[in-house]
């Protein structure tokens, strides 16, 4: 039998991001769509009565990635735009804009532009 201290809480997000990057071995911009998935964790029982206010994260996670939406990464990040990264930056978003915040993981998933998945990339514990 489950303990409370074995249960916690999930709470997620999700967004999309249209953008071009390019990579070594794939050096003509092209354009993707990443789909991102950002999770937070709490212990069960909670302190309150939820883990994070969700409407808040939605709003954080939008305007982390209102900048980026259609831009060529390369440039706009200033860094390789992997899915690797973009977990890497968009934590890193969450933790200026919300410190201290139960942030658990961060998944960038690369599609093609029809939405067909290709890959993901979680950056969690």
């Amino acid at each position: 039998m489950k303990t409370t201290a074995d249960r916690f809480f999930r709470l997620s997000v999700f967004g999309e991001l249209r953008a071009s990057h390019s990579l070594a071995g794939f050096e003509t911009p092209h354009f993707h769509l990443f789909r991102v998935a950002v999770e937070f964790r709490m212990p069960f029982p909670l302190q309150g009565d939820r883990v994070i206010d969700l409407v808040l994260l939605q709003k954080v996670l939008d305007g982390a990635l209102a900048p980026l939406q259609g831009t060529y990464l390369n440039e706009t990040l200033g860094l390789s735009p992997t899915s690797e990264n973009l977990c890497v930056w968009i934590s890193d978003e969450f933790e200026q804009r919300l410190s201290g915040a139960p942030l658990d993981s961060v998944s960038v998933e690369l599609c093609d532009l029809d939405g067909r998945a290709m890959g993901k990339a979680t950056l969690g514990p």
